[in-house]
């Protein structure tokens, strides 16, 4: 594990909803009754329709959003905004274009003055994802998947307790995809981090999670947890993962709708 690193955090949401526009007439549930707990170190999978309140509920978690009943905690205290405790990657790496490498990833340690102290943290991430000798290079110079990596290492560098995946990978390719999905696992493994993730692509959910939450069309409530219990590393074309799949797919209503499987798969 790399040093000096923070102890992975619980997250416990508790009956949260979320109303958009609280306006009777123009209101809109996003959220009902949502329950889960997130133990230290798992790694959790949001999967449902589009709309089903997957990413609403990642921003709740993140502080992003406040719920509008329920609550929502971190080691048994109330989130109530964000912090560096819980890092996010969106699809979108977001890298500072002024900044190389090196300096998106350790842009974190910098803004909390600690970077003097943790200078070798971003060598170290950096080195993790495969990145030596790009340090002096700009986030346009990257490819979509090398911008990925370095936005995976600056939030793992600022060492949260807990990480929150928006469809990090969602943008690339199929086979850069899977090359990050390995990559997440490689440093998800040595940081034993918590990591929330949200993701449409259901063979992703099964390759890296520890328990999948399928979520109902909107409002969004969860419709059933399942446990991965195969060892990683996962082969794809297991019998038991494509068992899962299928599950998966049936329970979504998706498993006889050809047209609709491409969207998931």
């Amino acid at each position: 594990m790399t040093g000096d690193a923070n102890v992975s955090g619980k997250i416990s949401i508790r009956n949260v909803s979320k109303i958009f526009n609280e306006n009777k007439d123009n209101e809109v549930v996003a959220l009902k009754n949502v329950h889960l707990d997130i133990e230290p170190g798992e790694l959790v999978s949001l999967v449902g329709p589009s709309g089903c309140g997957k990413s609403t509920l990642l921003r709740l978690v993140a502080g992003l959003e406040t719920a509008t009943d329920g609550e929502l905690l971190l080691d048994e205290t109330p989130i109530q905004g964000p912090h560096y405790d819980r890092g996010l990657v969106f699809q979108d790496p977001s890298l500072f274009p002024w900044l190389t490498v090196y300096g998106n990833v350790a842009s974190g340690l910098k803004a909390r003055k600690l970077y003097d102290k943790k200078s070798n943290t971003v060598e170290e991430y950096i080195k993790m994802i495969g990145l030596e000798g790009f340090e002096k290079s700009y986030p346009h110079q990257l490819s979509g998947g090398m911008a990925q990596r370095v936005s995976l290492a600056r939030s793992f560098a600022n060492q949260p307790k807990v990480l929150l995946l928006d469809e990090p990978f969602g943008a690339l390719d199929a086979f850069t995809r899977m090359n990050m999905q390995d990559e997440l696992l490689k440093i998800w493994t040595e940081r034993e981090i918590t990591a929330l993730l949200v993701t449409h692509d259901i063979d992703e959910a099964i390759y890296l999670s520890d328990r999948i939450v399928i979520m109902t069309p909107r409002p969004g409530k969860i419709e059933e947890i399942i446990e991965v219990k195969t060892s990683r590393p996962r082969a794809r074309n297991n019998e038991d993962f494509l068992h899962l799949r299928v599950r998966i797919l049936e329970t979504l209503n998706f498993a006889k709708r050809a047209d609709d499987l491409s969207y998931y798969l």
